[in-house]
């Protein structure tokens, strides 16, 4: 059956002060000098939807924002980027999302939200044969959106799989204490799941890789990834159980890496490689990533994923395929 995009980004989208560089400590004062302050719009589904945009895939954005200057500048982000918008949800009298991210010299950074509307994003704010619009569905944000994670997450991944479709997702730092068994039922419709190495840990209380993935296989994702962040990151299916490395680039700024990571790993999915291939692929994607300042831009992504591909044999394998 046709389908209308090739996939749907569902979750966190927000707007973003970014600050860089911001020292750890402020030495005297109550002020200090900063290279760059830059406005945008961010969030786990945005920046997928983003970067799966800008490799030339048909992307939709599901997610809630007030009626105010963050709206206005995500649709007019979204309408340059080619990402539809006809399922964003509007709150009239709660405020979209925002976030200030400090970014340290080290490129590591810290995060001050305000969660607004997405408080209440859930099932009402979208209809369930949505599902039915895309190949593959992808969460971006889970245990970050309190009123979807835990029973509308898995009603939509539910018809997804009914009618047929490929459903992922990465996770969030658990502010809201959700813990595994409010995700339980969802991982038996997940078939690609892919927390960061930190929030596995947290979810599953192991610490070696293969056990984490082994114990989220068991209780029902398909195919099981950890993020690894600068050391690559752990695949594990039936057909490969193992480490991908990362790639060499500079580090400016990690916001958004894992985002990038996601929709590389969906590109790759839907260019018919592997689940590892894909991983190789999503790797170079978060590699190019943490180059420049903000979760996405807009670069030509494949020309530069290709060009960090070519940094390894199995780069360059993969980098074949996609010819």
């Amino acid at each position: 059956m046709a389908t209308t995009f090739d996939v749907l980004c569902v979750g966190l989208a927000l707007g973003n002060i970014i600050v860089r560089p911001v020292p750890k400590v402020f030495d005297r004062g109550d002020t200090v000098q900063v290279e760059n302050i830059e406005m945008n719009i961010g969030g786990d589904a945005y920046n997928q939807a983003s970067v799966l945009a800008a490799l030339g895939r048909r992307t939709s954005l599901v997610s809630k924002v007030g009626s105010d200057s963050v709206k206005e500048t995500l649709l007019e982000s979204a309408k340059e980027r080619g990402i539809d918008t006809s399922y964003l949800s509007t709150d009239p009298e709660v405020n979209s999302s925002n976030c200030v991210i400090l970014v340290h010299p080290d490129g590591q950074r810290n995060f001050c939200t305000f969660k607004g509307c997405l408080r209440s994003f859930g099932e009402e704010d979208f209809d369930l044969s949505i599902a039915e619009q895309a190949q593959i569905i992808s969460i971006g944000g889970l245990f970050a959106l309190p009123s979807f994670d835990q029973t509308a997450s898995v009603d939509l991944f539910k018809a997804a799989k009914k009618a047929g479709k490929t459903t992922v997702c990465d996770t969030k730092y658990d502010a809201f204490h959700i813990g595994l068994a409010g995700i339980h039922d969802l991982l038996e419709y997940t078939d690609y799941f892919f927390p960061s190495y930190d929030e596995a840990v947290a979810l599953s209380g192991c610490s070696n890789v293969e056990d984490i993935a082994r114990f989220f296989a068991d209780r029902g994702a398909a195919h099981v990834g950890i993020k690894l962040g600068g050391n690559g990151c752990y695949v594990y299916d039936d057909d490969f159980r193992g480490k991908i490395p990362s790639f060499s680039t500079e580090v400016i700024d990690t916001t958004g890496a894992g985002d990038n990571f996601m929709a590389g790993l969906i590109h790759g999915l839907l260019s018919g490689l592997s689940f590892a291939d894909s991983a190789v692929y999503a790797s170079a994607a978060g590699a190019l990533a943490v180059t420049r300042l903000g979760a996405t831009s807009r670069e030509e992504y494949p020309e530069h994923i290709l060009k960090i591909l070519s940094q390894t044999a199995d780069g360059k394998r993969v980098k074949g395929l996609l010819k």
